[in-house]
């Protein structure tokens, strides 16, 4: 009968501490989005995702800064700076003097002096080189941290606590690695939105690219009969099925973007340098960022996405070939919402908004 009461008392305790770190998980995971609007296209945000979409659009413009600089051109190389400032908004900052307040002291000081460099001197384009370097790297150190903060760390107790509830419930022990990658995702979508915003100011287009219901009306006036969209998105869950896409012959209009995107640019010209830079070195680091940060992942996972993966790939480096190549808005809104969008979303198993 002690025996009894001692396992019951032990079972009782451990029901209650399982409880406690359930509730601790879920406080520790709540996300607390930012009240701006970051996402032209369906996925559901998050806040660190959000955060590390824009340091690496930071990071982006920063480059372009110092590429600038090199070539000589001041104008160009303060547009881009402006830029930068307008990235690192209040909020943004106080995310990172959170946990680095020297880094955020720092880039507050770096970014003014960028706005105001003087000429194109050696000296000058050494400093600048230097500070750019300086702080991409850090600023990535940063956006690593901010990430792991809400990963379960090896080999601590909310990570033991994750494996042993894991074992209880049927778990795969996998959701750190899964967390991860929907998080370096949801980042990668961000960077690919500000793609299409800087290629959409670069033309001076007039609507918003990140929208995809705008793709009937740009079909309809630049070049009809080469596409026929109809764009309903539901509520389920996730997976490619809920962005239904009826088109024509996406096959064809996928081959033509890459074989003619110099000569699809019908009723657009080039009026914003600055964006177009952008826009073309947006690209460049979203393929960096697919290359280093979420193709790996899916390596281990358990789900056969290669296919999709693939599409992805597929879709990234003819987004990259048409913007050098100017294409028109069109066609670059054809890869980011029918190859990219769909195959991210099945990849990584993100949620739309509901």
């Amino acid at each position: 009968m002690y025996c009894l009461n001692l396992i019951q008392i032990f079972a009782n305790a451990k029901f209650v501490v399982l409880l406690g770190i359930c509730f601790s998980l879920l406080l520790f995971n709540a996300d607390n989005f930012y009240n701006i609007k970051i996402y032209g296209h369906q996925f559901t945000p998050n806040e660190t995702a959000t955060f590390a979409g824009i340091i690496d659009q930071v990071q982006a413009e920063l480059q372009l800064v110092g590429e600038n600089l090199m070539n000589d051109n001041v104008s160009l190389a303060h547009s881009h700076a402006i830029k930068v400032a307008s990235l690192l908004t209040q909020r943004i900052i106080a995310e990172i003097a959170e946990d680095n307040p020297r880094l955020a002291s720092d880039i507050i000081r770096a970014t003014d002096q960028l706005q105001k460099i003087p000429s194109s001197s050696v000296s000058q384009k050494e400093k600048v080189n230097h500070l750019v370097n300086d702080l991409n790297k850090r600023l990535g150190e940063e956006t690593i941290v901010r990430i792991a903060q809400v990963q379960p760390n090896a080999g601590n107790f909310f990570d033991s606590a994750v494996k042993i509830l894991g074992s209880i419930f049927g778990g795969s022990g996998t959701q750190g690695d899964d967390q991860n990658s929907k998080l370096e995702a949801l980042a990668f979508a961000n960077v690919i939105d500000a793609v299409l915003t800087n290629y959409g100011g670069a033309f001076n287009v007039g609507f918003d690219m990140t929208n995809m219901s705008n793709m009937v009306m740009v079909g309809n006036n630049s070049s009809p009969g080469s596409v026929v969209m109809n764009n309903t998105v539901t509520g389920n869950s996730s997976g490619s099925s809920n962005m239904k896409i009826n088109m024509r012959s996406m096959n064809t209009s996928s081959n033509m973007t890459t074989e003619h995107a110099g000569e699809m640019n019908t009723g657009y010209s080039l009026v914003n340098l600055s964006d177009y830079q952008s826009a073309l070195a947006l690209a460049k680091k979203a393929s960096e960022v697919f290359n280093t940060k979420l193709k790996p992942t899916t390596m281990s996972n358990i789900k056969n996405v290669t296919g999709f993966v693939t599409n992805l790939e597929n879709g990234i480096t003819q987004l990259n070939d048409s913007i050098a190549k100017q294409a028109s808005p069109l066609d670059i809104m054809m890869i980011v919402h029918t190859q990219i969008h769909p195959n991210l979303l099945e990849t990584y198993n993100l949620q739309l908004r509901k």
